[in-house]
């Protein structure tokens, strides 16, 4: 395949065993260079499809892919900060890019912005993802516990305390619901205030015990769109008497609204780390919380800073922990005060 001239980026043969050592390096010489949101984009996507074609040529695939993520770094720092951020459909300020990039890619590569030399030597040593650099940039960004302040849980009922929030606002619902069989119609009223919460192509993601998996999914699935399910790998296996299994993961059933808005990609499976023994304010309520670690490359996937995330069932607080340490916003209900 020979990639067209006018790209400047990429010239002559790219077929395996035509890709040299140093490509990516020399098209970053040359995207350094580009303040065309429009060329770089067009190198972007031109990698990217050619990179579907190399399995089975790793070295080279890695330079095309290297180059790739060159060219999308590239393209964030020339599209500056996000105006305003968590609004994915925005106008943009960028002639040159409307009716070219996609709103949601554009959202995306913006958070690339003031991260540049960081995120070039991080491609180098071998972080070839869209996803990856941007846990990466979530993960410098984050806030440390001192910076986060008071969380925002409404006690009460989320049916009646979480009335007030406004529908299409929700970029994501993560949240841990009562596992016991009598609370089982609580699922269907989350599947229901999440259909009307949640903006288009938001995402509900609910932690689930194995033993009410498929009437849990059945009834989310009544008012959402079953997306995937997510394993939490725990660190430890559990004994579960009566059951008599070994349990290393628990699901996180995700569900959409419509379809999903954004495609970075999110990993199947998540680390469990380290459950929380504590409450937002230091004091130990004596019940083990699920660890914040799990949650970042959920959160840095499915949002974006300034996002709203809402939790239904907030317990202790380890989703507003999370989402306010990575710049998003918080609103959570707990009927326990």
């Amino acid at each position: 395949m020979v990639v067209t001239q006018s790209l400047a980026l990429i010239d002559g043969p790219v077929e395996p065993g035509l890709v040299p050592r140093g490509f990516a390096e020399t098209v970053l010489a040359r995207a350094l260079d580009v303040d065309d949101p429009e060329q770089l984009w067009d190198g972007a996507t031109t990698l990217a499809g050619l990179a579907q074609k190399w399995n089975g040529h790793g070295q080279e695939k890695a330079e095309i892919k290297s180059a790739q993520m060159f060219c999308e770094i590239q393209l964030g720092h020339v599209l500056g900060p996000a105006p305003q951020w968590g609004n994915r459909y925005q106008e943009q300020e960028l002639d040159s890019a409307r009716g070219i990039i996609p709103p949601q890619r554009i959202n995306e590569l913006q958070r690339f912005y003031g991260w540049r030399d960081a995120l070039l030597e991080e491609v180098r040593n071998g972080k070839r993802s869209r996803r990856s650099l941007l846990l990466l940039v979530d993960q410098w960004s984050a806030k440390s516990p001192e910076e986060i302040g008071a969380l925002d849980i409404r006690r009460g009922d989320f049916r009646d305390v979480l009335r007030g929030v406004k529908a299409d606002s929700v970029a994501l619902v993560l949240t841990d619901p009562p596992y016991p069989t009598e609370y089982l119609p609580l699922w269907d009223a989350l599947g229901e205030w999440s259909q009307d919460a949640l903006m288009p192509g938001g995402s509900l993601v609910a932690y689930c015990g194995q033993s009410i998996l498929p009437e849990a999914v059945a009834r989310l699935h009544r008012s959402l769109r079953y997306w995937w399910t997510i394993a939490l790998i725990h660190g430890q296996s559990q004994m579960l008497p009566g059951k008599w299994v070994s349990v290393g993961w628990k699901p996180l059933l995700w569900f959409v609204r419509d379809n999903r808005a954004t495609d970075v990609m999110l990993a199947d499976t998540v680390s469990g780390g380290t459950p929380r023994k504590t409450l937002p304010t230091g004091d130990d309520d004596g019940n083990w919380a699920q660890s914040v670690d799990a949650l970042a490359p959920i959160i840095s996937a499915l949002t974006a800073p300034g996002d709203l995330i809402v939790d239904p069932f907030a317990g202790s607080g380890t989703v507003g922990i999370a989402a306010l340490r990575f710049g998003r916003d918080f609103i959570g209900a707990e009927l326990v005060g």
